[in-house]
């Protein structure tokens, strides 16, 4: 069944959350590894406090045509999202993705309390929804559903494809991104006029190949298959400057346990790929994804924990 909840009522057992006012250039990818020789244990003991310091080296830029960036709310506990998700998948064998094509499933928490706990599910992805309905780039809130380029989209239910996705792209600017060891950059230089809004950089990382067997609710004794599925996000607001949004940052240094976990989860046999997109009031512009190798995952999953020595 597909339930809709309207507005920004509470709904008894629904989580319901306070609103809130061309082809891409070549990537450059290689993993890094600082090692140190250490002297003696007890300087090794004077370390003990120092964090790891391994990422990958990831540079990306995007062609300035606008792609088509498919966004699916989906849950575990609803018995219409294996369908919606299995079209989703189908972009795997898509030519043009991560070029004019970026599908990501994002798995939301308000149909926990119905028997089946969602394991890909957030409680910031559901906010992500309710914010597209604050923004009023939907109108109800509901599970699946599908927002392409920040407006609701309800072809996939009536197999209707062709007037969303034949339209011709238009220019909505270049985002140029890089990420070296723990610091992320980001450039986003527009074309559209008047740029206003609350403007946003986005890094995810998404797996393929995720397969769940679900032991109770409407999908109880199913094997669930998911791809595109967020496992990792971070969002980061900006502001204009001189006619172009720029972002630097440094990651948080737990990242490397993260990308461990989320590799080991499934034994290593998901693939994964980093999604980096740039929005206006939830409303995607611009993005940049690649796959991750297999000895990009070999190295996440095997690297040991490594200090820096000044």
């Amino acid at each position: 069944m597909v339930v809709a909840i309207v507005g920004f009522a509470s709904f008894s057992g629904v989580e319901v959350f306070a609103s809130r006012d061309e082809t891409v250039q070549p990537i450059n990818r290689s993993v890094k590894t600082t090692h140190t020789e250490l002297a003696s244990h007890s300087r090794a003991t004077d370390l003990s406090n120092e964090r790891v310091q391994r990422l990958f080296d990831f540079s990306a830029q995007s062609p300035s045509k606008r792609p088509y960036f498919i966004e699916l709310f989906t849950s575990q506990g609803c018995s219409s999202c294996p369908p919606a998700e299995a079209w989703l998948s189908e972009f795997k064998q898509e030519p043009k993705l991560w070029q004019q094509y970026f599908p990501i499933a994002f798995h939301v928490t308000y149909w926990d309390y119905i028997g089946w706990k969602d394991p890909y599910g957030q409680r910031k992805f559901s906010q992500r929804q309710y914010d597209h309905l604050n923004q009023l780039n939907v109108k109800q809130v509901y599970t699946p559903q599908f927002v392409v380029n920040g407006q609701e989209w309800r072809g996939w239910f009536n197999r209707v494809f062709g007037t969303t996705f034949s339209q011709a792209p238009q220019d909505s600017g270049v985002l140029t991104v890089q990420l070296d060891d723990l610091v992320f950059a980001a450039h986003f230089e527009p074309t559209l006029p008047n740029v206003k809004g609350r403007a946003s950089f986005h890094m995810a990382l998404v797996s393929a190949g995720l397969s769940t067997y679900v032991r109770s609710g409407e999908n109880h004794d199913k094997q669930l298959q998911h791809d595109f599925t967020v496992r990792y996000h971070q969002s980061y607001d900006v502001s204009l400057n001189q006619g172009a949004f720029d972002l630097k940052t440094q990651l948080s240094l737990d990242i490397k346990d993260q990308l461990q976990r989320i590799h080991a989860e499934q034994g290593g046999q998901e693939k994964l790929a980093w999604l980096i997109w740039f929005e206006l009031d939830r409303k995607p512009l611009q993005a940049v994804a690649s796959w991750l190798d297999k000895a990009e995952l070999a190295a996440i999953n095997h690297a040991p924990v490594l200090a820096i020595v000044e």
